[in-house]
């Protein structure tokens, strides 16, 4: 359902815009920010829901917005696409835990709203309440009319409530992996392993919510929550409201167990009513994906990336029996008529590498149906799943795919989705290491032909990260119809680049950008028109 778009280029690049985001009092930054913001901090066309449109001006590009993270000054800034301004910014606070603590940015599938997730590393027992998810509304919403749906621009807002809200005896701990699609989220809180007590440990706990009830003016009740069985660090997937994938803990008897280290072996299936991790298991499939880490979902399918192979044995954390061989793709397919999966796990290709995957993507629209993976932390391909081709215990329906030889990985990817809403065709696209974005067709290219066909590149739209990230803070991307945006933090700048042209179309000044995602009317049945 995104927008192809034929921008204006020389009208968007005569209005590149300069924002410095900070908080008040720090100098003429603060000031220059305000000017453009009314006493409330709202934009000059934000008011009661209201947005003022031309014919077909929105044609040009989406009118969304965007949720951009500022780590320097601890707080989100909603950044509108149309008005080009900052609408609302929302403080977030800084963490006082000691070792790494991070700050990532999510949304719901359907685009209405953000999640601002707070999260400690290692996992500490010390730090229980600066583990949370804070929700926002975009603003945006739709107004349906039968045949099409109008849509409606609103003030941004922070909901009243955090999600999570610490660990132990006051709540959950750490929010590592939120997962939103077909109208559910669901988000794994990771447990907390106590280094010297293990009754103190705190095992992992997977939640899931209704987006409708995320517009709350209470903490939202969950329609599924279930104990993970271990303190792991794992994934949870809510296909539909009665049907639940969590990455759940073994007995050290079964297959080593997690043996203290910090990836589940497999999951297991879920009805909402579940109580007990073990006992309530509906489907098992714990032991077909050794080291999980990473999934996604597109159409019927499930998708987990199983990250144990020989090197494991390197790993400190890892004192089970040796491993000899590497594992696979863990993929699920939903059959509608039993209301269950069928598992296959697809073997890593025989390329002579000991590479494994731990981050993927789904496809939707022409995509539908095409899982892309990383393939190692140094190396130069993804792997690309054809779900409804897989075998069991072989590489059928897997394929790798070369993005830049000599770039020593990616470090970042995203889908651009569409439907019948919007035009356009499937694609996928990666920011490598090296600071180059490329577009591929994951969707038309077969292995007869050789690779993806590139579609597109944009080279040095960042700088060469393999030395300085995560030190200055990685890039981060984000896709909206027709567009890609990379924040670029070593450089407080955020690059448009135009996707059908494959061209750097705006530069947007943003302070220590170091995560982002696009806001807008996504998973529409109806046909969005904007008058």
């Amino acid at each position: 359902m995104y927008i192809q778009s034929v921008a204006g280029k020389a009208a968007r690049l005569a209005m590149i815009l300069l924002f410095v985001l900070s908080l008040a009092g720090c100098g003429d930054d603060a000031a220059d920010t305000d000017a453009h913001m009314d006493e409330h901090g709202h934009g000059e066309h934000e008011h009661e829901g209201e947005h003022e449109h031309e014919g077909e001006e929105h044609a040009e590009g989406f009118p969304g917005r965007l949720m951009v993270m500022d780590a320097e000054n601890h707080q989100v800034n909603v950044f509108d696409l149309e008005s080009e301004q900052v609408v609302e910014t929302f403080a977030i606070g800084q963490t006082t835990a000691t070792g790494f603590a991070g700050t990532l940015l999510r949304r719901t599938s359907n685009g209405r709203y953000g999640f601002v997730i707070q999260y400690t590393w290692p996992y500490a027992v010390p730090y229980p309440n600066e583990n949370r998810v804070v929700v926002i509304d975009s603003g945006l919403t739709a107004e349906s009319h039968g045949d099409h749906t109008d849509p409606r621009w609103e003030t941004p807002r922070q909901m009243p409530y955090v999600l999570g809200h610490g660990g132990g005896e006051t709540g959950l701990y750490n929010p590592i992996h939120v997962v939103s699609d077909h109208g559910l989220t669901a988000i794994f809180y990771d447990g907390s392993r106590h280094p010297d007590d293990d009754s103190q440990t705190v095992n992992a706990v997977a939640v899931a919510y209704k987006y409708s009830d995320f517009d709350s003016q209470t903490i939202p009740e969950p329609i599924f929550e279930l104990d993970a069985g271990s303190f792991a660090h794992g994934t949870a997937v809510a296909f539909h409201d009665d049907l639940f994938i969590v990455s759940v803990g073994m007995s050290s008897e079964e297959l080593g167990g997690l043996d203290y280290t910090t990836t589940p072996e497999g999951v297991a299936t879920y009805r909402a009513d579940a109580e007990d991790w073990e006992a309530d298991i509906v489907q098992d499939f714990r032991g077909m994906c050794p080291g999980l880490h990473g999934e996604a979902v597109t159409g019927d399918y499930v998708a987990f990336g199983c990250t144990k192979g020989p090197a494991h044995n390197e790993n400190r954390n890892y004192i089970g029996p040796e491993i000899t061989e590497r594992s696979g793709i863990l993929v699920l397919t939903y059959d509608e008529a039993s209301d269950s999966f069928e598992a296959a796990e697809v073997a890593y290709p025989m390329d002579g590498t000991n590479n494994t995957s731990g981050s993927l993507a789904g496809g939707m629209g022409p995509s539908e149906g095409i899982f892309m993976a990383t393939y190692g932390r140094e190396q130069d391909h993804f792997l690309k799943i054809h779900a409804s081709e897989v075998v069991v215990g072989t590489d059928a329906g897997s394929e790798l795919v070369l993005v830049e030889a000599g770039s020593g990985g990616n470090r970042g990817y995203g889908f651009e989705p569409v439907d019948h809403n919007f035009g356009g065709e499937g694609r996928f696209v990666v920011l490598t290491r090296t600071g180059n974005l490329h577009i591929l067709d994951v969707t038309h290219a077969t292995k007869a032909m050789g690779s993806d066909k590139l579609v597109g590149s944009v080279p040095g739209i960042v700088g060469d990260t393999r030395d300085s990230c995560p030190d200055v803070g990685c890039p981060s991307l984000a896709l909206a119809p027709g567009f890609a945006y990379v924040s670029d933090p070593a450089n407080d700048r955020v690059r448009v680049v135009h996707l059908e042209d494959a061209e750097i179309e705006d530069d947007l000044t943003m302070n220590a950008p170091t995560s982002l995602v696009v806001l807008g009317w996504f998973e529409l049945e109806e046909e969005l028109v904007f008058h």
